[in-house]
């Protein structure tokens, strides 16, 4: 059965620990080898095309694991949310991360929300039956598509639950739903 996996971006070199958000941070070394491991995993599942962020770690992750076999098409849908915090340090706490929004711009839930499911209505519209992809993204925007495809209630509260039933993934793991 066809299969899409919702692939999170592999680890990233960030010694100053600040919130990258859409900055040109490259993966670590650690990275690049998991996203090496996901490579040799993937090609057992014969992926047609891998959609990924035009965010340098993650045209990273899908260089990696495509291997100059598959073909990679960067989706502006797919990018990582936009804040007003990115390139600041990262707090311990930033209880109400999307709290800024109001006043210095950037993205809420609800807007990443919309345009992932913009890009995964146009895209399930685009698959044919027999083909395998990977949507290569963020932890936000990969969070807030798995829960419309869960059928699970975000709001606009500030900030998003990262408990594993609404979708969270670490670096470098995947989802696999079968279409």
């Amino acid at each position: 059965m066809p299969s899409i996996y919702l692939l999170r971006h592999c680890d990233y070199d960030n010694p100053r620990q600040i919130l990258p958000g859409r900055l040109p941070v490259e993966l670590s070394v650690t990275g690049r080898q998991k996203a090496k491991e996901l490579q040799e995993f993937f090609a057992k599942e014969k992926i047609s095309k891998i959609y990924s962020s035009a965010v340098l770690r993650c045209r990273q992750t899908a260089e990696i694991v495509a291997n100059g076999q598959i073909p990679i098409v960067c989706d502006p849908r797919l990018l990582e949310t936009l804040s007003a915090y990115q390139g600041y340090w990262i707090r311990d706490s930033w209880q109400n991360f999307f709290a800024h929004q109001s006043e210095l711009g950037g993205e809420g839930i609800l807007e990443i929300q919309k345009r992932m499911v913009d890009f995964y209505q146009d895209l399930s519209t685009q698959l044919s039956k027999d083909e395998n992809i990977i949507i290569c993204s963020h932890g936000d925007p990969l969070q807030v598509l798995y829960a419309h495809l869960h059928h699970l209630k975000l709001s606009e509260d500030k900030h998003l639950p990262e408990k594993k039933e609404f979708g969270w993934l670490q670096k470098g793991e995947f989802y696999q739903f079968e279409i």
